[in-house]
């Protein structure tokens, strides 16, 4: 049974998310209290799968908490619901908090945000990388992207239009922000997937406290992963992304999904991301493995870990509240057959862009495992369609 923890300091909310919940008594385990210090006492003695609290409480309040839930317990999801917070207090949550819901949030909604953070628990088998996933508040950002947006946001009238163009084209800029501009705080009938748009409707000043003031963007220590670079890394991503872009308006799809295929398309590869900062040693042992029975890197990612690299990029980015078909498309870009949308869709883009990436990179050889599915296109009535999207991936 799922075991979830409800704080607030208003006895008259815990008990209306009581009524609210009573008919998932049976599948899920319930924990009511009304402080911080009381919360951490209780996960001291109990595994929690997920904590709801509210931001504004005395003494300790929900920044405060989930920080010290991220440090002492990082398997649990960590979710917010709350409906006193001003920017500046739901920024100070960007890196605790994996969502955040508004108040007032009816009962089917907080259903739906507590099953989905229990559905993408179960996408990863392996305890530790869940524990993993669940502790990384950011991506680390490359150090020259990083250093162009420090500068720029430091200037007296900062452009945003380069503001915008400097953060699309960076892996952890780009998701933080979208976290923050996707989060229910804003309130946003339709979730963001251009990271222009979302520097345009977030502002430079909240963009410029995310960057410069509370430090979310991270730059990459100088790690060595022997086979591994940030800068290839960074280039496919970028690659893929714009050839996801270009299939979704070869096959006129409607804008917001072709900006969904586009950041889908940059993030695909992000678990690699994450392996290679936090666990660098384990992550250099894998590629070698690879490399030497010249292996697909998610398999021998499999057989290191338990998981790949597209399970995990797409478990964090399920916590951070992004919308479901990029999460998707991180999840299932090398199997997409096993994706439950069987549709054109981001998975579908960025399926062929991955491939089409290595092809022209010339890299397809030696990386094993990176090969368009063919059946699965035709099964879509797309079989058709591969050479026009090659053609219109390398034209330009």
């Amino acid at each position: 049974m799922k075991t979830l923890l409800f704080v607030d300091d208003d006895p008259r909310v815990l008990q209306g998310l009581q009524r609210q919940l009573r008919g998932m008594r049976d599948q899920w385990g319930m924990h009511f209290v009304e402080s911080g210090a009381k919360a951490l006492e209780l996960l001291g003695t109990t595994t929690v799968d997920v904590i709801v609290t509210d931001m504004m409480m005395p003494v300790m309040d929900g920044a405060q908490l989930l920080t010290e839930v991220m440090k002492l317990h990082p398997h649990t999801v960590r979710l917010v619901l709350s409906g006193h917070a001003d920017r500046e207090a739901v920024l100070r949550l960007v890196g605790p908090a994996h969502q955040y819901l508004s108040k007032p949030c009816d009962g089917e909604e907080l259903r739906n945000a507590i099953n989905r953070a229990f559905a993408l628990r179960d996408l990863l088998t392996s305890e530790p990388l869940k524990q993993l996933a669940t502790r990384v508040r950011c991506l680390p950002s490359l150090p020259s992207l990083h250093s162009q947006l420090t500068q720029e946001l430091q200037k007296d009238d900062p452009d945003l239009d380069l503001v915008g163009r400097i953060i699309s084209q960076d892996i952890g800029m780009m998701t933080k922000i979208l976290q923050l501009v996707n989060s229910a705080f804003f309130g946003l009938a339709q979730p963001i997937s251009n990271p222009a748009e979302a520097v345009a409707y977030l502002g430079l000043n909240t963009v410029r406290a995310l960057a410069l003031s509370l430090q979310v963007f991270s730059q990459f220590d100088k790690f060595k992963v022997k086979g591994f670079s940030v800068e290839s890394l960074a280039k496919h991503g970028w690659t893929a992304g714009m050839f996801a872009r270009r299939i979704a308006v070869s096959e006129h799809r409607e804008q917001r999904m072709v900006d969904q295929c586009f950041l889908a398309g940059m993030l695909h590869d992000v678990g690699r991301l994450i392996l290679a900062a936090e666990m660098p040693e384990a992550y250099a042992r894998a590629l070698e493995v690879a490399r030497e029975n010249k292996q697909a890197i998610w398999a021998a990612e499999q057989d290191e870990f338990g998981a790949t690299h597209a399970q995990i990029g797409a478990y964090l980015l399920g916590l951070w509240g992004l919308p479901n078909p990029i999460i998707e498309a991180v999840a299932f870009h090398h199997h997409p057959t096993d994706c439950p949308t069987q549709a054109f869709s981001p998975v579908t883009a960025v399926h062929a862009a991955n491939v089409f990436a290595h092809e022209q990179a010339d890299t397809c050889g030696l990386l094993p495992g990176n090969d368009l599915d063919a059946a699965y296109l035709t099964s879509l009535g797309l079989g058709g369609r591969i050479e026009t999207w090659r053609e219109r991936c390398f034209a330009e």
